[in-house]
């Protein structure tokens, strides 16, 4: 099942993530190339590695119109007039624990994270370790080894039909994980937002369009990323949704009102 209601349009992260070649091997026309720079929310510092695995506290802002920042498990939300403060860490939240109606949504199917398809059962039986994280790992695995394709810019392809044609980009990506996660029962939802690439299109140290997933562990919300192998500290959430396309309108115009003002690595304090 494919969506003409596409809300991310173009998932660039996965593919500034494999580098020139792929972009080689993937032409880009120049119609399409100019909606990918617009795309792009530039960083006003190089985020190395080392501080993307720790806490970094950006100020960002959307010229406009307002956006209604979530506040997750990994990221905390401050706002300040126009400007706004996200805090992302492995555990800086302060979301509230979902209710047993959110728990239920997250771990039913729908159209577009078809958990019990067969095809989707089958695959999910990578997941064989004790824990949510170890089946969560599995499976983040298991996608990459999967869908290894063309990187299609232009759907908003199922989980389904992520199997099927064994591509697609991050949107791809995170609903077959989603799909995959709630066929072992576990609660999963998807994340709409921005991720950090050092480089792309020729534009140095930006932000690109991208989706993930948070599972449920029981405690928590934890981000798992199939796409890029690894959530981290430069992953901005926009919007939580089911996977439903019509849950993530507006967040290509958040996107492009988006400026990151300052981005600043949080060190702890010591003792």
């Amino acid at each position: 099942m494919r969506s003409t209601l596409r809300p991310m349009v173009l998932c660039l992260s996965l593919l500034a993530s494999r580098g020139a070649s792929a972009a080689d091997s993937s032409p880009v026309d120049d119609g399409i190339e100019r909606t990918l720079r617009q795309l792009l929310v530039v960083s006003p510092y190089r985020i190395p590695d080392a501080a993307r695995a720790g806490t970094i506290r950006f100020r960002v802002q959307t010229p406009g119109a307002p956006w209604a920042w979530p506040e997750t498990n990994e990221q905390h939300v401050r706002t300040d007039g126009e400007t706004t403060e996200l805090t992302i860490c492995a555990a800086c939240g302060k979301e509230a624990p979902p209710s047993a109606e959110e728990l239920r949504r997250y771990l039913a199917p729908n159209a577009w994270v078809q958990s019990r398809d067969r095809g989707v059962i089958a695959f999910a039986r990578a997941a064989t370790g004790d824990s949510v994280d170890a089946r969560m790992s599995e499976l983040v695995l298991a996608v990459q080894r999967t869908l290894t394709g063309p990187v299609d810019f232009r759907d908003y392809g199922s989980a389904t039909d992520a199997l099927r044609t064994r591509g697609g980009d991050c949107t791809e990506f995170a609903l077959l994980l989603a799909a995959a996660a709630r066929a072992r029962q576990i609660p999963t939802r998807v994340v709409a937002g921005v991720a950090y690439a050092s480089h792309f299109l020729g534009v140095r140290h930006a932000f690109t369009p991208h989706m993930w997933v948070q599972a449920w562990d029981g405690r928590r919300w934890t981000s798992y990323d199939a796409a890029l192998g690894r959530f981290d500290s430069s992953h901005i959430a926009i919007s939580v949704g089911d996977g439903a396309p019509e849950g993530f309108r507006g967040e290509m115009q958040a996107i492009a009102r988006l400026h990151v003002l300052d981005a600043a690595r949080v060190l702890e304090e010591a003792g």
